[in-house]
């Protein structure tokens, strides 16, 4: 699933999926003799091998230094503060967890307490010989290329998995505890090999200043906000710079907000249209379009409420509202209008919220359905009624008993 989110935003943003080998000089493994696990070394990303962790472009703290690796980055293709921030970030997070569920990290097993000998019952932080360099992973690193084997054949793995694979860390605390885990058993080829996507250097360095922007500019609002009950003579002008700020800022998390539905594709609450009114086939307005459009939002009122993107092919492809024949933007959401007017009832309107969004240089209409309180029925065409409720990924009709049971069930309180 992680995979197909990659290879979607590449063909979004026009990159290709690549992988922690392509642009990884060199990986270490903690070193107990060190203070902080390791050398500190320019443009080091510091990979954490559970999720809950955060990576870091700089040294770890001492007490979980040892759940780290390091990847000595090439500094020709990426920016370390960038990478970690990326691994911190939803996809980046979906990525590391998927590492642990495919296997390629193992989580620590606890060991019981009468199987530990004596000696290693206190904490590890406080017993050096638990972090000694007979654990096998001691000062071990390895150059790493494309290829993941070394000249006589060894894969990563076998390199780097050291004498007997074992050494004793903290856990995700910093208290003493009875238990002792152990270092987990790594699949660093297929780690290394794991998908993901990078923009190339230079727009990597301009995302890191935008984000440094962004966190600026949320200090100063906090800053100002403290200092509003001092009440300020410019009131009215402060007032229409933050509107314009907030606008701005909407405008483009929409964007992304409407760009990050499409990846997570068609769902039980999210569906895909990709014109109001037009038939792509006949290049003619055809009523079956409009009606599978007021079907849904009729299925999502009766529902649990959802989001319907029209504009969008049901691959995820934007193709904006200009198929649809419209002058303008505002005939477009006019007839929009009369359509749920005519065919749902404008009482219902404040459940259906519905914006154009910009999107890739076209335009999607979003269309955000409450659920609603009470049935709602789709007036056709033909002075008839029908009535719709989402099943999975579609919207299936209820007739006779199947409607009766429902709208009972649901509105009624009947079990019945």
């Amino acid at each position: 699933m992680v995979e197909k989110e990659i290879d979607y935003l590449c063909s979004q943003y026009g990159l290709k999926p690549t992988n922690l080998s392509k642009f990884t000089l060199k990986l270490n493994f903690p070193d107990p003799d060190l203070k902080y696990g390791f050398s500190g070394e320019d443009n080091s990303l510091y990979l954490p091998l559970y999720h809950e962790l955060n990576a870091s472009s700089s040294l770890p703290g001492e007490i979980f230094c040892m759940v780290y690796i390091q990847l000595i980055l090439d500094p020709d293709k990426v920016n370390s503060e960038y990478l970690a921030d990326f691994f911190n970030n939803p996809l980046g997070l979906k990525i590391r967890k998927g590492w642990e569920a495919r296997g390629f990290v193992l989580r620590p097993e606890t060991r019981n307490s009468e199987e530990v000998q004596e000696p290693q019952q206190t904490s590890a932080l406080n017993n050096p010989a638990v972090l000694s360099g007979k654990s096998g992973f001691s000062g071990i690193s390895h150059t790493v290329t494309g290829e993941t084997s070394s000249e006589n054949g060894d894969s990563i793995y076998s390199i780097c998995q050291g004498s007997d694979g074992m050494t004793y860390v903290l856990p995700d605390s910093a208290s003493p505890v009875p238990e002792l885990l152990s270092f987990p058993d790594l699949d660093l080829e297929s780690l290394m090999h794991s998908k993901l996507y990078l923009p190339d250097l230079q727009v990597q360095l301009e995302i890191l200043k935008i984000k440094a922007l962004t966190k600026e500019l949320i200090s100063q609002l906090n800053i100002f906000e403290c200092r509003l009950s001092t009440y300020p003579k410019s009131m009215s002008h402060i007032r229409r710079k933050l509107e314009l700020i907030r606008e701005a800022v909407k405008l483009a998390n929409d964007s992304d907000y409407i760009l990050e539905l499409i990846r997570r594709g068609e769902s039980k609450r999210l569906e895909f249209k990709s014109t109001l009114r037009m038939n792509l086939m006949t290049g003619k307005p055809d009523w079956n379009i409009q009606h599978a459009v007021l079907k849904t939002i009729v299925a999502y009122l009766n529902t649990d409420g959802g989001i319907l993107l029209v504009g969008v092919s049901n691959d995820g492809e934007i193709l904006g509202i200009k198929n649809d024949g419209f002058p303008n933007e505002d005939r477009f959401l006019l007839h929009f209008k009369q359509l749920i007017k005519q065919h749902i009832g404008l009482n219902y309107s404040p459940m259906i919220e519905y914006t154009l969004v910009p999107v890739n240089g076209k335009e999607v209409l979003e269309i955000a359905c409450k659920k609603s309180d009470e049935a709602v029925f789709l007036k056709t065409d033909k002075n008839d009624e029908e009535f719709y409720i989402r099943t999975g990924p579609s919207s299936e009709r209820l007739t006779g008993s199947k409607l009766i049971e429902y709208v009972n069930r649901r509105y009624n309180g009947k079990s019945d």
